[in-house]
């Protein structure tokens, strides 16, 4: 089967590995760039980072909202793969200052367009802390993790300038993500795929 624009997201969510390749191809030097961006005190990880959000991207496509735009969704998910890694390696750097400002401010832009509730949300799911039965009311919304609450953070993938990643780096990331996935070739599934459907229409229990 042919993966465009218009089959993309439906194959990857049947996790169809030649829709994880086209990610890496038609979305990679957009990725970098927001990778690059946010990890400049890190160049040694921006790599790894890349890779990482594409491994997340694939494990969590379900989360993705379809009312969001594909492009707007996979940009949050670097921006907060990023955020993670400045947070995990923040120790390791000689300029920690910088990297304690960058997540500080980094954290402040991506929930200013959340409202109160969805930023408290933001910040339990950041830390870690589960929401629990003992959660008030108020938190039964539809965000089973982050990836899910990412979809209503405003991020535009065009607005960061594209930067180059070649041809034999793309391939080597395409190996890399499937050492990481250990993703063995294999038919998507019909039945998967429906599965995962029914439960983006579950709402969250609390």
């Amino acid at each position: 089967m042919r993966i465009g624009r218009e089959n993309f997201v439906t194959q990857l969510q049947f996790h169809n590995e030649k829709a994880l390749e086209f990610l890496i191809m038609e979305h990679g030097e957009r990725l970098i760039s927001i990778i690059r961006k946010h990890l400049f005190t890190l160049p040694h990880l921006q790599q790894e980072c890349l890779a990482d959000t594409i491994v997340a991207i694939w494990n969590h496509v379900e989360s993705f909202d379809d009312d969001n735009e594909i492009e707007n969704w996979i940009g949050s998910v670097a921006r907060y793969r990023c955020l993670e890694f400045l947070r995990a390696y923040q120790k390791e750097a000689t300029i920690a200052w910088l990297i304690e400002k960058e997540i500080a401010e980094e954290k402040e832009m991506m929930v200013s367009c959340l409202d109160p509730l969805e930023q408290e949300l933001f910040y339990r799911f950041y830390v870690g802390e589960e929401l629990g039965k003992s959660a008030p009311k108020e938190y039964a919304l539809p965000y089973y993790n982050m990836y899910d609450l990412l979809n209503r953070i405003d991020t535009d993938i065009f607005e960061y300038e594209k930067e180059k990643l070649p041809a034999e780096e793309k391939e080597q990331l395409h190996k890399q993500v499937l050492a990481k996935l250990n993703v063995k070739r294999r038919r998507f599934s019909f039945r998967r795929y429906v599965e995962n459907s029914i439960h983006k229409t579950v709402p969250m229990s609390c």
